[in-house]
């Protein structure tokens, strides 16, 4: 059964995902705000107060955060929740009529919602510093559906090793730490020396990432070979979350 034919079914749980999660909290489904907002904030103190002769992205510097900081909080959430995703289910996966990459898909849409949730943070940001995006803010989008596949090999990937190998998490959350700063989330990518931008453009988020910020800072763009080098990179990642997971389905079903 394909994951379309059980859309109805992935409907349902993942809005039962994300009722239980913000169910028992007070402030619900703020938190979905509430998380990246604290974030952002103390990143904007950090480098536009305190160290505040240092120009690390475009003007005004906390809305240039927050188009970035909103993605990330998108890619770091899903991909750790991906490492406990066959785990998770793994009393009804080997007996369950869905497809086995289901599990991966239910958790990647709610972390997806949860990125959704925290849009309005971008405008709050827009008004506070009464900065509006331009005609290039349709790249926006493009940044949002290369994420979603990258997001979706790197998934399957995870999820499928962590299940043979139950010390790969941590290794995903270091992994986590170190692309924080490898990729321009709290500086602009124009800061990387030129000779090691080819280098940078293999980090598919710095591709995704340039282009979210676009709409608002058009001198933001880079060549066309970055964008080219880095949504490649995320192709590669798509082929081989894919490849890994097919190849590990029986062990996975079998070690779930």
């Amino acid at each position: 059964m394909s994951i379309w034919r059980s859309r109805q079914a992935l409907f349902l749980l993942v809005r039962r995902d994300l009722s239980q999660k913000y169910r028992k909290l007070r402030l619900g489904y703020l938190w979905a705000i509430l998380e990246p907002l604290g974030m952002s904030v103390t990143m904007w103190f950090v480098f536009e107060v305190l160290l505040g002769g240092r120009k690390m992205g475009g003007q005004p510097y906390y809305l240039f955060l927050t188009v970035a900081i909103l993605p990330w909080w998108w890619f770091t959430s899903g991909i750790s929740s991906s490492t406990k995703a066959f785990a998770g289910f793994s009393r009804t996966l080997p007996v369950s009529v869905l497809p086995t990459q289901f599990s991966v898909v239910r958790v990647l849409i709610t972390r997806t919602f949860d990125f959704l949730f925290s849009l309005p943070l971008i405008v709050f940001a827009m008004l506070i510093t009464w900065t509006f995006p331009g005609i290039q803010f349709g790249f926006f989008f493009l940044a949002f559906a290369v994420q979603l596949v990258l997001m979706y090999g790197l998934s399957l990937l995870v999820a499928s090793v962590s299940v043979l190998v139950p010390d790969f998490a941590r290794i995903v959350r270091i992994l986590l730490r170190a692309a924080f700063y490898l990729s321009p989330v709290l500086y602009s990518l124009a800061l990387v020396p030129e000779g090691a931008r080819t280098a940078a453009a293999l980090n598919p988020l710095a591709g995704i990432l340039t282009l979210y910020r676009v709409g608002w800072w058009p001198e933001e763009h880079v060549p066309m070979f970055g964008y080219a080098l880095s949504f490649g990179v995320a192709l590669f990642f798509l082929v081989a979350g894919i490849v890994t997971f097919r190849r590990l389905e029986h062990r996975i079903l079998k070690e779930a």
